[in-house]
């Protein structure tokens, strides 16, 4: 037997993968120039050459072993660092490599932070409608009750009415995700000033730590001079996945 916990939560699964499938084998029928992929967010145009020349490099310039092998559990030291420093001086933080833990993609990132902040089937984690439909999987897989808030449609900001209701002393993180997938909404400094006042002025009423989760691959990608602010400069219990493109659309 397999769980049956487990089996529902394939059925609802992300329709987004659904319509990826359905693009390959449409593909294969039809010839890829003649299918238009609107489902994942997989890249359109060549990565940068940079790229490719840093994997030739390590590739020739590292054994085998070093290069394939496993590094310590929290990750690479140097790597963890040279993100360390890179968020440092592009965003005037004061992180340390052991601050840092590294993950195959930011699903893993989130599922990990879902299970560690969450032991009872009485927590709750929140989602700010609209958001990336997997966040229920992997919630529900944690154990934890998924609570979202309705959509503000006018401004794709927080809806702070809805949101307020949702809060009790059994909220354990709620989840952002800014630049947001799939609105393109950026949160602004007024929205996120008023989402950690209210939660730390509900940690300490509650007598707990309501955690921030961000979200944020798409942080580097925005246009026209819009800022995206750094949440952890407003918040101290916060859980921030990296803001490099990753593992899912």
């Amino acid at each position: 037997m397999i769980s049956e916990r487990m089996v529902g939560l394939v059925k609802g699964s992300s329709v987004i993968r659904a319509m990826f499938e359905e693009g390959k084998k449409l593909a294969a029928q039809y010839g890829a120039e003649n299918v238009y992929d609107f489902s994942l967010g997989n890249p359109t145009v060549p990565a940068p050459d940079c790229v490719n020349e840093t994997i030739r490099e390590l590739t020739q310039s590292l054994d085998s072993i070093s290069l394939h092998g496993y590094t310590s559990a929290q990750g690479d030291l140097e790597t963890r660092q040279a993100i360390a420093d890179y968020l440092n001086n592009t965003y005037e933080t004061n992180f340390k490599a052991d601050n840092l833990y590294m993950t195959m993609g930011a699903a893993a990132s989130l599922s990990i932070a879902f299970k560690a902040l969450t032991s009872s089937p009485d927590d709750e984690i929140i989602a700010i409608a609209p958001f990336f439909p997997e966040y229920r999987v992997f919630v529900t897989a944690a154990g934890a009750k998924f609570n979202v808030v309705a959509p503000d449609t006018k401004n794709f900001q927080i809806n702070f009415d809805e949101f307020e209701k949702l809060v009790n002393k059994n909220t354990k993180a709620v989840i952002i995700n800014s630049p947001n997938n799939p609105s393109g909404a950026v949160y602004s400094e007024q929205t996120i000033k008023k989402l950690a006042d209210f939660l730390s002025k509900k940690s300490e009423e509650y007598g707990t730590h309501i955690f921030i989760i961000t979200d944020e691959p798409y942080r580097e990608i925005v246009y026209d001079g819009v800022e995206v602010p750094y949440v952890t400069k407003y918040y101290n219990c916060l859980l921030y996945t990296s803001p490099s493109p990753r593992d899912r659309g």
